[in-house]
């Protein structure tokens, strides 16, 4: 799938939205698992959504502006996991230090199959996609999770960096509580194994090169989990800027800094941070939107938005702008926030307050977040028509 059918904009990512809830998202719960070119069968908005530049509450209720809840349940949760996985993670950091602290393995094997060498010309078809346009169907990702790991019997923690790096849609929570589950750490002793038979029914199409390495039953090892799953309290955020005067620092995680709770804001300055590229096709997707949020902050600010991804830069502007308060959209747990653990500490050295705001969706969602998906699922759908007004 080339990376223009991914929108990069705002705008892109509505027009896309608008389409594909007038009728297509009918479809979605029968074939969203199948596997078609262009990959017709799905939103393609997940990038967007995982960036904000539109939010979850926009995207269901262009949904259910068109369609009763139950004739779109499924996509209703599809967009939901994203904010169970987010609040599962947000009351457990320690699960992400676990992953993203691990020493990386040098495992010539990984290599191959990152590469798309594996000699299961299905398989290697999805790592290839995957590197050349930051993009993998929902389903080929829980085939390809497990052919690294039971299959070829590789660490997990390296094939979920390898989607982290390139995914477009890469979000910390997703990915690595979905790998864990693969691997059989998430929901204790339950794995999954990726089948011939299941790639056949649902990919008529697939190459049959090498498919015989995913017959038979492999001897599957499920890892120790060295992660500490305790659980804390998820932690009371603002929903609102408040009083005085502040700086606006916008991050990844948040696109649409002139939507919502941001929208009545008036900022003294703003900046745009950056986090470092994990890959090309990462970049290059990320400077588009970078630009796309950019102008439209600037128009809608009414002031310049400089960008950059030193912290030297960062506390420059600080310091230009004689700032004492720096508004921000809270960062979830993940690389955005760990990329910005320098400047907090900066500002706690100095006395300069940050004020991490938390989106209405995320403070009614994250709470819920306490067991399984279907527990949390039927906490949050009564509000749902109050969350996507």
């Amino acid at each position: 799938m080339a990376p223009s059918l991914i929108p990069a904009t705002r705008s892109e990512a509505l027009n896309a939205l608008e389409e594909f809830a007038s009728g297509p998202v009918l479809r979605y719960a029968r074939l969203r698992n199948h596997i078609a070119e262009g990959h017709s069968h799905v939103s393609r908005l997940s990038a967007a959504i995982s960036h904000r530049l539109v939010s979850e509450a926009e995207v269901l209720r262009a949904v259910l502006k068109n369609h009763k809840p139950a004739s779109v349940e499924k996509f209703l949760q599809e967009v939901c996991w994203r904010s169970y996985w987010k609040g599962w993670l947000e009351s457990r950091p320690a699960v992400w230090r676990d992953f993203a602290d691990a020493p990386p393995s040098d495992d010539p094997l990984a290599e191959t199959l990152r590469e798309g060498k594996s000699g299961c010309a299905a398989m290697d078809a999805f790592a290839r996609e995957l590197v050349g346009t930051g993009y993998m169907h929902n389903h080929a990702r829980m085939w390809w999770a497990s052919f690294w790991t039971h299959r070829a019997g590789l660490p997990w923690r390296e094939g979920a960096r390898f989607f982290l790096d390139h995914l477009l849609d890469a979000d910390a929570a997703s990915n690595t509580l979905s790998w864990r589950w693969v691997a059989g750490l998430q929901t204790a002793g339950k794995t999954y194994l990726v089948r011939r038979s299941n790639l056949e029914t649902y990919w008529p199409d697939v190459p049959t090169e090498g498919l015989d390495q995913l017959e038979g039953e492999p001897h599957i090892r499920i890892p120790p989990d060295s992660a500490d799953r305790s659980r804390r309290e998820i932690e009371n955020l603002p929903e609102s800027p408040g009083e005085g005067e502040a700086g606006l620092l916008i991050h990844e995680e948040d696109f649409s800094p002139e939507c919502e709770a941001f929208r009545d804001f008036r900022p003294k300055a703003a900046f745009l941070w950056k986090t470092p590229p994990r890959s090309r096709v990462r970049a290059e997707w990320l400077q588009c939107a970078s630009e796309d949020v950019r102008a439209r902050a600037e128009s809608h600010f009414q002031i310049a938005v400089p960008t950059a991804d030193s912290l030297a830069a960062l506390t420059d502007w600080v310091e230009a702008h004689g700032l004492r308060r720096v508004v921000m959209a809270a960062p979830c747990v993940g690389p955005v926030d760990d990329s910005l653990k320098s400047f907090r500490n900066w500002c706690g050295e100095r006395d300069i307050s940050i004020v991490r705001l938390r989106r209405r969706w995320d403070s009614k969602a994250f709470p819920f977040s306490k067991a399984g998906f279907f527990p949390f699922w039927n906490s949050l759908r009564p509000h749902l028509a109050d969350l996507c007004k």
